[in-house]
């Protein structure tokens, strides 16, 4: 089995290659909703064992944010996604701060389960203000949640703010 990094390349890579498929990606979107979830395992079967929980998760969970918003960019995490979602219209560090308990939400978060579960309204966000999605950086920081992951997103999105207010 390839390593982390390469099955996520791929399975971004396979997602954009299909994405004019318009049935293909309204049944991914259902990968947000515990209710319909089910809708986007025909898909991710071929990518993961579906009985694993932990993998069907996370893989539903990228496969539903790239349906909502094939929108990719190869960099940044979703720290540098809240941050463009909070400062965009000009609005700065007075975005930041209103946008903060939003996530810290995130950064509260104690397992990868619990992150897509709040992902869902920051993914329908980005794709209505325009943002990019680092895909394959989401599916290896859910992979690998823990404090690694959220000090690397903490650190993208108030980086700047530490800039702007001295030292």
């Amino acid at each position: 089995m390839a390593n982390l990094n390469e099955r996520a390349t791929a399975f971004v890579a396979d997602l954009q290659a299909r994405r004019e498929d318009r049935g293909l990606m309204a049944d991914l979107r259902r990968g947000l909703s515990k209710a319909t979830a089910s809708r986007s395992w025909p898909y991710i079967a071929q990518w993961c064992n579906l009985k694993n929980d932990r993998q069907r998760t996370i893989f539903q969970t990228v496969a539903a944010s790239f349906a909502f918003n094939p929108n990719t960019t190869s960099e940044g995490n979703m720290g540098t996604t809240m941050r463009q979602l909070a400062t965009g219209d000009g609005r700065e560090a007075d975005g930041l701060k209103t946008f903060e308990a939003r996530f810290r939400r995130f950064l509260s978060c104690d397992t990868f389960s619990e992150v897509c579960e709040r992902l869902p309204t920051v993914i329908r966000t980005t794709r209505a203000k325009g943002v990019a999605i680092n895909h394959e950086e989401l599916f290896k920081d859910l992979h690998y949640w823990g404090d690694k992951v959220k000090v690397r997103w903490a650190h993208a999105y108030w980086s700047d703010v530490q800039k702007e207010e001295g030292p």
